[in-house]
């Protein structure tokens, strides 16, 4: 909310001195120019807004591993994306059968939209929330380095090696409280909507860190680049269940995959 916030008061500044120091008294468009400066203001106050975190993540290096979470990174990567989480028309309705757990934890969510970890980080980034993600997303402008700052993980699933070492670093980032993690263990956006095989090596994050692991479902995401801009799009988020480690720690990996996954399938096919 804070980049929406000064990119209005940007478009407001702009506007009123437009209007008081350029525009002629008595001139007939002197009394419509203000509507169309506002429009224009906004424009100039996104860009502006934008070059200032474009400045901001100059300061986050492209090579280096961050092993804890650089707070201010996280804070202007949430609110980055809640600005366009904003602007996306998503109407988001939260259900919690289960209240999320104190401590850090393992988020598990099915995947069907490039909106599911925005409209993820947008509810739960601030209170520390990082996500393993493809390598392609760190060469985002502005968000890649901003990710690279707050512990995002880059994974290429087709090297077990590295994807071993992600797994290692994501439990680290738990056990040692600096951020939970989220994860989608199919691996890939759904194209048609049906929740597909999991990977269930990333349940052994929360063996590893001794973790609770919350499961959750999304929905609506995959409609929004199709009612964007005229209709608003309405997601439904359910966090469904927290599997606690005196729970899960009985079960092997594959038995925690199909546990979750059969509580996501059924959640889906209502």
């Amino acid at each position: 909310m804070i980049v929406e916030l000064c990119v209005i008061l940007i478009d407001l500044l702009f506007t009123t001195l437009i209007t008081l120091f350029c525009i002629p008294v008595g001139r007939g468009y002197h009394y419509f120019a203000p509507f169309l400066l506002l429009i224009a203001g906004y424009i100039v106050g996104m860009i502006i807004m934008w070059c200032v975190l474009s400045a901001f993540t100059l300061v986050v290096s492209k090579k280096k591993k961050y092993v804890k979470p650089m707070k201010w990174a996280n804070f202007w990567l949430t609110e980055a994306i809640s600005y366009i989480d904003i602007h996306s028309g998503a109407r988001m309705k939260i259900t919690y059968k289960e209240p999320l757990p104190n401590e850090r934890y393992l988020l598990v969510c099915n995947h069907l939209s490039k909106f599911d970890p925005m409209l993820l980080t947008k509810v739960y980034g601030h209170k520390g929330l990082s996500f393993i993600s493809k390598p392609t997303n760190f060469k985002i402008p502005i968000g890649g380095r901003f990710m690279r700052g707050a512990c995002y993980l880059s994974i290429d699933r087709f090297d077990k090696l590295q994807s071993l070492t992600v797994m290692n670093d994501a439990a680290e980032l738990i056990k040692n409280n600096y951020t939970s993690v989220g994860v989608f263990p199919e691996g890939t956006r759904s194209l048609d909507g049906s929740l597909g095989q999991f990977h269930e090596g990333v349940f052994q994050i929360a063996k590893k860190a001794n973790c609770p692991i919350v499961i959750v479902t999304i929905s609506g995401t995959e409609n929004i680049h199709k009612n964007f801009p005229f209709k608003p799009t309405k997601v439904n988020l359910v966090i469904h269940k927290v599997l606690y480690p005196n729970e899960h720690n009985v079960m092997i990996a594959k038995q925690i995959s199909d546990y979750a996954r059969n509580i996501m399938f059924e959640e889906l096919k209502k």
